[in-house]
């Protein structure tokens, strides 16, 4: 290849470069992973996600290396508590160095977004929060940001426990009021999760069970309890929520073992 050649490739490639023809770091990729929408929703959703988070695209734009979102209907735990049947994950990736935040930093931001009952958008962390203009109540690490048009847009999760799914829970919290231990952490989880729908989510009765299972030191207990316990009494919950989870272990401990929780 000649030197003018490269000299003209050169120039062309600059010239794309300054009219934006090979895109922005602030370009959303969009992966469509379900036949439930059409492509055309999927676009205007991400357009809700850009007006909903515009200091992401604006002020902070400068620290975004790049910005993918997913559209699918897999049943994760997420999307499942909060009854989205299709939703949006959106990951933003940060440069090494970010100059706009300040505070801790992630290297990557993750969002949700969907319909039914609860629209909205969840910030996953402050980073993510702190991206999109918004603070996290005091306690928490998430935001949530209601949404009323996801409604019309994202289709809600439809659950329907069989009778052998009903029939394992009403076993499960049998066993897990007599002191079972694997029980117990059962029905701890599927307070967060709903387990397909066997049992509403509540949060605070989650944390209630992890505040039991520390108390009883069952000799199966393991260094997950103390995570478990952690997490989802300590970042998922307000410290009025925390109180009322406190209470709660209480009731269950002393109906469980007879006599007072441990303090």
């Amino acid at each position: 290849m000649t030197g003018r050649r490269i000299a003209d490739l050169a120039a062309l490639a600059a010239s794309l470069l300054l009219a934006g023809c090979w895109g922005s770091s602030t370009d959303v990729r969009v992966s469509h992973d379900t036949d439930r929408v059409s492509r055309q929703v999927v676009d205007k959703t991400v357009e809700v996600f850009r007006e909903t988070c515009r200091p992401l695209f604006d002020a902070h734009a400068a620290d975004v290396r790049s910005i993918r979102a997913i559209a699918s209907d897999e049943s994760g735990t997420e999307p499942r508590r909060r009854g989205w049947g299709v939703h949006l994950d959106v990951f933003v990736e940060l440069r090494s160095s970010p100059t706009t935040l300040t505070g801790p930093i992630d290297g990557e931001a993750r969002y949700l977004m969907g319909g039914g009952a609860r629209p909205g958008l969840v910030a996953f962390t402050p980073t993510a929060a702190a991206l999109c203009g918004f603070a996290p109540p005091a306690g928490r690490d998430q935001v949530f940001v209601s949404l009323p048009i996801l409604t019309s847009l994202l289709p809600r999760l439809r659950l329907e426990p069989t009778r052998a799914q009903r029939e394992w829970w009403a076993d499960e919290l049998e066993l897990a009021m007599r002191g079972d231990y694997q029980s117990q952490r059962n029905v701890a989880w599927c307070r967060y999760d709903g387990c397909d729908g066997v049992e509403p989510i509540d949060d605070v009765a989650s944390c209630a069970w992890r505040m039991v299972i520390a108390a009883a030191k069952d000799p199966r207990s393991d260094a997950s309890d103390a995570g478990n316990l952690d997490f989802y009494c300590g970042k998922a919950l307000t410290a009025a929520d925390r109180a009322e989870a406190a209470a709660r272990a209480g009731g269950l401990f002393a109906k469980i073992y007879g006599k007072p929780m441990p303090k």
